[in-house]
Formats: C-alpha cells, sequence, structure tokens
C-alpha cells in the first residue's frame, strides 16, 4: 500500500508507526548499527510486527543478526564466511573445492563467524601465527592472503569497512621459490633418489601417486582425475579437461601422452578396471607427500629450506634440473611438464615433440632414479 502520512513518533527509541492508504498502522525501524544507516524498514510488512512490544523486540533482534553478520533484509550476509562462500562459487569447482577445505582449516575458527566489520589485524595475524606453529610452508601460509583478500577488498570498494584490513599482514614469504641447489646441500641426484626409495614405500594407493609424481613428474591435481580408460598400453592419454596448460581446448580431447613407469604399472596391475583411479581427494595425497618429505626422506637441508620446504611440486624441478644439460630446460618442459611450447625458447617454440622423444627422456631419468 502506499503512503498516506508521516512518521510518528511512538516513545520508543527508533520505532515509529505509519498509517497506510488503506487506514492500517505499519510499524518502522530507523536507526543505526555499527556505524551503518538503515533507513526506514517496515518491520509489518517484513516481519509480521503488529504491536510496539513486538516491534521493540524484533528490532533488538535484528541488531543482534546484523552482528552477526546475517543481513535480516535479505540483501546478503555480511559474515565472512557467507562473503568467501559467495565469491569461490564464481570461481572453477577445483579451486573452490581447494579453498574450502583450507579455509575450514585454517581461517574459520578465528574469524568465520565475524561480520566483516569486525575483523581486526590481530585476528589475520592470529590465522598466520597457528599457521607457523604448524610448521606449514611460507607458501601454504600465504594462500590465506589470497583467499581472503577479494572479500575485504570488494567489502572496502562497496565503503562497508573503511580500509581493507588484509594489506596490513604479511602473510608468508612472496617472490620467486628459490632453486633447488640453493636448499639443498646435497647432490640432486642423491636426493631425488631418496624420494623416489621413499614413495616405494608407501602404503595403499598413496605409493601409486606418489610414484607418477616423483617419476612423470605432474602436477598432482593433474594424477588426481586419472582414469584408468586413461591408460591404454601403458601411455596416459592425457584429457585436455584435467589440465592446467590444455584446459581450455575441447575438453574430451587428447591433449599429450606420457608413457607409466613399470613401478606404477605393477602396482595399477593387469586386471580390467574403470573409473578414477584415486578415490581421495588430491590434497590428502599432498599432505601425505609432505609427510613422507619430512618423516621418511631423510634430506641435508638448507636454511633456505626452512621456508621453502620440498614439495610434491618440486617433482617437476627435478627432472628439468637433472636433464637440462642432456636436453635442454625448454624441451623437457615441452616434453615432460605440459608447458605450452609457445612459451618456451623460439628455438624450440615451433618443434613437434614425438612420443618416442618424451619415451627417451623419462627412460633416462628413471635409470638415474634407480640407480
Amino acid at each position: 500500500m502506499a503512503r498516506k502520512n508521516k512518521l510518528v513518533k511512538t516513545g520508543v527509541a527508533n520505532i515509529y508507526t505509519l498509517e497506510m492508504s488503506d487506514g492500517k498502522t505499519n510499524f518502522i525501524a530507523k536507526f543505526i548499527h555499527n556505524g551503518e544507516r538503515y533507513a526506514e524498514k517496515n518491520l509489518t510488512k517484513l516481519f509480521g510486527v503488529n504491536s510496539l512490544p513486538q516491534a521493540d523486540k524484533k528490532l533488538n533482534w535484528i541488531r543482534i543478526k546484523l552482528s552477526e553478520g546475517v543481513d535480516v533484509f535479505n540483501v546478503k550476509s555480511l559474515k565472512v564466511e557467507d562473503l568467501l562462500f559467495q565469491y569461490l562459487d564464481t570461481r572453477s569447482d577445483e579451486y573452490n573445492k581447494v579453498s574450502r577445505f583450507y579455509y575450514n582449516k585454517h581461517i574459520k575458527p578465528v574469524i568465520g563467524h565475524l561480520h566483516i566489520t569486525k575483523v581486526e589485524k590481530h585476528h589475520l595475524e592470529t590465522i598466520k601465527k597457528n599457521m607457523e606453529n604448524l610448521g606449514l610452508a611460507s607458501s601454504t601460509i600465504k594462500k590465506a592472503r589470497t583467499i581472503l583478500h577479494p572479500i575485504f577488498q570488494d567489502a572496502f570498494d562497496d565503503e562497508i569497512v573503511k580500509r581493507n584490513v588484509i594489506k596490513k599482514v604479511k602473510m608468508g614469504v612472496h617472490g620467486v621459490k628459490p632453486k633447488l641447489t640453493d636448499r639443498l646441500n646435497e647432490p640432486l641426484i642423491q636426493a631425488v633418489r631418496k624420494i623416489y626409495q621413499a614413495a616405494l614405500k608407501e602404503e595403499n594407493d598413496y605409493n601409486l601417486f606418489a610414484l607418477i609424481s616423483i617419476m612423470c613428474a605432474r602436477r598432482f591435481n593433474e594424477i588426481s582425475q586419472l582414469h584408468y580408460e586413461d591408460i591404454i598400453d601403458g601411455v596416459v592419454n592425457v584429457r585436455a579437461e584435467t589440465t592446467k596448460t590444455f584446459k581450455d581446448l575441447h575438453p574430451k580431447m587428447t591433449a599429450e601422452k606420457y608413457p607409466l613407469p613399470k613401478e606404477v604399472l605393477d602396482i595399477i596391475g593387469t586386471k580390467q578396471k574403470s573409473g578414477k583411479l584415486f578415490k581421495h581427494w588430491h590434497r590428502t595425497y599432498m599432505d601425505k607427500y609432505a609427510t613422507m618429505i619430512k618423516d621418511k626422506v631423510d634430506l641435508d637441508y638448507k636454511p633456505l629450506s626452512e621456508d621453502f620446504p620440498i614439495r610434491s611440486h618440486d617433482n617437476r624441478n627435478f627432472i628439468t634440473s637433472i636433464l637440462s644439460k642432456r636436453y635442454g630446460i625448454d624441451y623437457i618442459g615441452a616434453a615432460c611438464l605440459s608447458h605450452h611450447q609457445e612459451k618456451s625458447n623460439v628455438n624450440v617454440r615451433y618443434n613437434d615433440i614425438e612420443y618416442e622423444d618424451k619415451l627417451e627422456i623419462y627412460n633416462e631419468y628413471w635409470k638415474i632414479l634407480r640407480g
């Protein structure tokens, strides 16, 4: 109904009455909460309020919910968790899944329940300190800032907060990861053989996952999406949709091929199977791999390894570092790491790499791993 008269004070702070064109009286709230001014809110239309005591009680409830980050007026919640999940739903399924896992483990216990205007510098420092106490890698700690920054920046741009507090706290070490030789005190061949031997001894399907990582230098996320149907005569036919580099191509096409070593094929066996090789989410295997490196591989570290420990992604660096003198880094990248050739050196940019060439490189690398 259209408005007929002006608001009338009721004697209760922030509550007014308004006579509507049909002669009925509605109860209206006008108030300021957490520095934000809320214009006329018709409590009768929104919540069915029909008396002054009801209006007073409902306004108190509204204030409580707003402090909890709940947008009772159905615009959007300003609670950190709700804002973050709304943002993550706009990203890829994989990024959404990985980020939610990280959030639930490291961020939620500290600020997940807070209204974004209530998050202060000391909250973020607590998140950082908690992860440092767990001995997590600097790159892992840095992800907290990466995940949270978009929602704080949006809140700042929308004038919900007066500053982007995430900018005030340094999370992890930014910049390029140091070379393996700057983190290890022993020859790379010796180090990678230790990791290979440890991977052989892992149990369940963790050994299979670790061996494909160390011997084939594939990204963990890519390995996790392997299906038995992708493996034909010991060769992986890589679906473009599973890769970082080729996913924008037709998703079902074969983007490239690479061989599997006998260690992996022996575990898989000859029995015809279908579906995914790995039942767990890839983060489970990443954590298991990190634990293996920490507890079962006696690597000789340099001080830089404290901030940049050896992790699964370094397997890609091992193969390029060890074989680069013989084949060239650009060639290894294009042949074994699913790197776009156009990003490589101009001398190899337009060269096609035959499967036989890849097999030769992998066989050479596997000989080194096996000793």
